[in-house]
């Protein structure tokens, strides 16, 4: 039967079409009907942590669903966001300030996407972010007040809400715009690196645990992660600026420049699509991560922290995607008080 059948198909593209039909819908994830065949997710640039966990999604979802999911490493949302209206970008890797006022067009979103938010919505809330202040063991920076007087990155082009980090570093140290040289670079988190390895900044005050670009300033010039006030009233000053928890860190394998005990800064990375993808497709794309889960873990040592328990969020910044909540829902892990949530995020304009 199977061979009278492409016997009739004359067309090399017709039995290729075929064949490739056979084999998505044999999965028991996706037919090519379901979830594009091609799909960009975006991140910030290559040796950043929000990249290497964006490599890692894009694998397991293409891999399960057999699609292509190409990484588009950007200078930061700042740049992709505005993509997630056209189409042009179907998913995306962000932190939580950048998905609530991408979506809002405010927070310093306001000119990239000319007053009309993003239509970004949450497919799964993944690794905690650990970021503090990075600097090269040379620079004599041990802790907060030795910044006074340095050339520190404060300001970051790709991306609001790690401008909106640097800000809030500052304040959690006591140090006023008049106390620091303000350092200004074009891209995200690298970028600053960057400047602290060649030179032109003392520090840069927005980094985070793990990021590949780190292990290069370690051979270079040694780095070095410098501590934030966990006093509730110096984070409390943290807090007017980007939505983030205190968190001791201790030294360990992989955290290279972590060289005593430390508190960073902890908040969640996302994984967010366009409103306009389907609810199939967002359906199908959270039920491979979530039943193939454990696959994250051998790519990057931040995404064995992508874990199934945090994907549903009560303190989600964006509200999630339909095909989400039914997913979710059919697995037991949405508890009714989400449904409060959802509201209330879909309720704000």
């Amino acid at each position: 039967m199977r061979t009278k059948l492409f016997d009739r198909c004359r067309s090399f593209g017709m039995r290729a079409a075929i064949a490739a039909a056979i084999a998505v819908t044999s999965s028991g994830y996706a037919s090519a009907q379901d979830v594009p065949k091609v799909m960009n997710l975006a991140t910030h640039g290559i040796g950043s942590v929000i990249n290497a966990i964006g490599v890692g999604l894009a694998k397991v979802i293409g891999t399960n669903l057999h699609i292509q999911v190409k990484v588009m490493p950007t200078s930061g949302p700042t740049e992709w966001l505005p993509q997630i209206a056209t189409g042009e970008v179907h998913m995306g890797v962000l932190n939580n300030y950048d998905a609530m006022h991408g979506r809002h067009a405010d927070g310093g979103y306001e000119k990239a996407l000319r007053g009309k938010g993003a239509p970004v919505m949450l497919l799964t809330s993944g690794t905690p972010n650990w970021m503090t202040l990075i600097t090269s063991a040379n620079s004599g920076i041990k802790n907060c007040a030795d910044l006074k007087g340095k050339r520190v990155v404060s300001q970051y082009s790709g991306s609001a809400g790690v401008t909106a980090q640097g800000s809030a570093i500052m304040a959690n140290c006591g140090l006023g715009p008049g106390d620091y040289k303000q350092v200004a670079v074009a891209g995200g988190p690298n970028a600053g690196i960057q400047a602290v390895m060649d030179g032109s900044a003392d520090a840069t005050a927005s980094a985070a645990v793990g990021m590949g670009i780190i292990a290069e300033l370690d051979a270079r010039k040694g780095a070095r992660f410098v501590s934030l006030d966990p006093a509730p009233d110096a984070w409390a000053k943290f807090q007017q600026f980007f939505p983030a928890s205190s968190k001791k860190l201790d030294p360990a394998k992989g955290r290279v420049g972590v060289l005593e005990s430390i508190y960073v800064a902890e908040y969640p990375f996302y994984l967010v699509a366009g409103a306009g993808l389907s609810q199939e497709a967002v359906y199908r794309i959270v039920k491979v991560l979530w039943e193939k889960n454990a696959d994250l873990f051998p790519m990057h040592a931040r995404l064995k922290d992508w874990l199934k328990e945090n994907y549903v969020d009560e303190g989600a910044t964006i509200p999630y995607h339909p095909g989400a909540v039914k997913f979710y829902k059919e697995v037991g892990a949405w508890p009714a008080k989400m449904d409060q949530v959802q509201a209330k995020l879909l309720a704000q304009k």
